[in-house]
């Protein structure tokens, strides 16, 4: 019997739980339609998030793919790249730091990835490049501890709010010609991702929102979708409109290599395109500047 990843929790009792309480770090308010640099705890390397406006958008209804659906957006704040092992590292050494610091177990807190199974940077680099190979639960994990450790709002972005960023004002996709200048792909990849911020910006400031990695993000229904393409895929399906929704068939695949009983929520051991990016809902007063 095939096991969906939400009936694996209960089943990873070796996992470190840190206690999980709201932020009490007070920050000065972000400044509407300006870029901020973010801090990493821990390793303080620093991520910049790129102001997006307010706009509206329509994209596929996931119910029923002949309709879309328009989707008002209120301004955020996206990374300027996809989450690199800069950024991710720190939260893979959450387990053992919590370890080492003999912090108490709470089934309500926030975790720390379990040991990968295999190399999750593949053996093609980890300075500059995408965090691979993780979760959607793993993903989200990292954004609610990145939250409380910087008192910032944190979380993986909607598919509405994603394509909106990655259109970038663009109503028609990146022509093939042009792809090169903007995406890692297949014609150009060497079967592997590349350092981030390599290729060219879109116009809003933003790298690698098509091709190199996949993206998770949450459809219009909640469930978890990788949009953008990634670095094996040709021209034609790397795309703002490129959208690979999570399915129980799809997870057996991206599973399928791992020999572990359960196998881990944390980490996809068999595929090598996964990856995310952050989004930050700023606070009240920045927003409606």
């Amino acid at each position: 019997m095939k096991l969906s990843l939400f009936k694996w929790v209960p089943l990873m009792t070796l996992a470190i739980y840190v206690v999980a309480q709201e932020s009490t770090i007070e920050r000065e308010p972000l400044t509407a339609g300006e870029a901020y640099v973010e801090i990493m705890p821990v390793s303080e390397f620093g991520f910049k998030m790129v102001p997006i406006p307010a706009g509206k958008i329509e994209i596929p209804d996931p119910g029923n793919p002949n309709t879309t659906q328009e989707v008002d957006l209120k301004p955020f704040w996206i990374c300027e790249t996809e989450t690199t092992w800069d950024m991710f590292d720190p939260f893979v050494d959450l387990e053992e730091r919590a370890f080492m610091l003999d912090l108490p177990i709470d089934p309500d807190g926030i975790t720390g990835p379990t040991p990968p199974y295999v190399p999750p940077d593949q053996g093609w680099g980890k300075e500059g490049y995408a965090a691979l190979t993780m979760s959607h639960h793993s993903a989200d994990m990292f954004c609610r501890w990145l939250s409380k450790e910087t008192g910032r709002t944190y979380r993986l972005p909607t598919e509405a709010e994603w394509e909106y960023a990655c259109r970038a004002g663009r109503d028609a996709p990146v022509p093939d010609e042009e792809l090169d200048q903007y995406a890692w792909f297949a014609a150009n990849s060497e079967e592997k991702t590349q350092p981030v911020k390599t290729k060219e910006a879109n116009s809003w400031g933003l790298y690698d929102m098509l091709g190199n990695a996949a993206e998770f993000c949450v459809g219009l229904d909640g469930t978890p979708v990788l949009k953008g393409g990634w670095y094996a895929l040709g021209a034609g399906a790397v795309s703002f409109r490129a959208r690979l929704p999570q399915s129980d068939e799809n997870l057996d695949e991206w599973l399928e290599k791992d020999p572990q009983i359960p196998k881990s929520i944390w980490w996809l051991a068999g595929p090598t395109f996964h990856s995310f990016r952050i989004v930050c809902e700023g606070d009240a007063e920045s927003v409606s500047e």
